[in-house]
């Protein structure tokens, strides 16, 4: 039961993800014009950053406000959603408005940037829902994937392909999670950017903390044994894996959870790149928070901070970003409202001085 409470939380909070995003994006089919900043160079990833999917949707001036409050946390790294449906709402438009002010304002921070590219337009998922569909072919994907590395080759440090492609909330056709699929996206993807962008780091995109469920989900390890099956080695610099602990458990830890946890997860996910040729290969956790919903925000703090620590004791774990900056709506009864560690009106929660004293 507890494994399944696990896999079912996983497919709730996606859920409410994906249908929020599908909602911003398809309004018009088109991504906010915005000004951008001057152009800097970029930053390099450190080891511990935010995870933040709603700079996209916000103004220019809650964007620098909200990467202030990132550089007042200490934190020098974040993974932002930039995505294709945006960016490239129709076949022969794009829209880097909004793309730029970010990455530029980011990168005037000294902020390093971990590229999310996820979100498939309409135009291109051949039949499927815009935004959380699949490409409908790999050479797509692909073409968005160079594209945004030529446009941002010197601003950004790392480019992720796609997010919780393991469950169907962001992998929506009937067939379900398709790791053979995944596999040959990558495989277009990675020259693409390499191309591109030579020196930065393409990541495998973040794997959820599932269970094996008919076609809705799948374990992170059975999904990556088969994209290596299919080919995947060498088509990625570094795995993703989003080791959310899913309980309103208060008692629950990240580093309590070896035998049937995400820790446990990680521990089969890291043998699996061993067995691959993979174990110089990094797992970053491009993921990994608490909502305020579930948990008090003393519970929040408490297992954010057993996460890090625990988390720079793994071999071979790479950088780790905090989902997320901050609250949508502070009290709402919807956990992905409530994942932030400052409050919707800007205030602190216990969690921002704990990843302040380990930044």
């Amino acid at each position: 039961m507890r494994k399944l409470f696990k896999a079912f939380g996983a497919l709730a909070v996606v859920a409410l993800l994906a249908v929020t995003l599908t909602q911003m994006l398809s309004n018009d089919g088109t991504a906010p014009r915005t000004r951008s900043l001057p152009v800097q160079e970029t930053a390099a990833v450190s080891n511990l950053g935010f995870a933040d999917s709603w700079l996209w949707f916000l103004s220019p001036g809650d964007v620098n406000r909200q990467l202030d409050l990132m550089v007042s946390t200490g934190v020098r790294s974040a993974r932002i959603m930039l995505p294709w449906a945006g960016i490239q709402p129709t076949p022969d438009t794009w829209d880097w408005g909004q793309a730029d002010l970010i990455v530029n304002a980011a990168n005037a921070r000294g902020i390093g940037v971990v590229a999310l590219l996820n979100s498939t337009p309409g135009w291109a998922t051949g039949g499927g829902p815009a935004v959380t569909a699949p490409p409908a072919t790999p050479e797509s994907y692909a073409a968005f994937a160079g594209a945004f590395a030529a446009h941002f080759a010197g601003r950004v440090a790392a480019y992720e392909i796609w997010n919780e492609q393991n469950a169907v909330q962001f992998w929506a056709i009937p067939e379900g999670p398709q790791p053979d699929r995944f596999a040959a996206m990558l495989k277009a993807a990675y020259p693409a950017i390499k191309g591109a962008d030579p020196g930065a780091t393409v990541i495998a995109g973040g794997l959820a903390p599932t269970i094996n469920f008919f076609s809705l989900t799948m374990n992170p390890v059975t999904y990556l044994e088969r994209m290596y099956a299919a080919g995947a080695a060498g088509s990625f610099d570094a795995l993703a894996f989003h080791p959310y602990l899913f309980t309103p458990d208060a008692k629950a830890r990240f580093s309590g959870g070896r035998s049937n946890g995400p820790l446990g997860l990680y521990d089969q996910l890291r043998a699996q790149m061993n067995r691959n040729g993979d174990g110089g290969k990094q797992i970053w956790a491009t993921e990994f928070g608490e909502s305020t919903t579930d948990v008090d925000e003393a519970t929040q703090a408490e297992r954010i901070r057993d996460f890090i620590v625990t988390w720079r004791s793994l071999p071979g774990a790479g950088p780790a970003f905090i989902y997320t900056t901050r609250d949508r709506a502070t009290g709402s009864p919807n956990a992905q409202d409530n994942f932030g560690v400052y409050r919707t009106d800007w205030t602190a929660k216990p969690a921002a001085d704990v990843i302040r004293s380990l930044a």
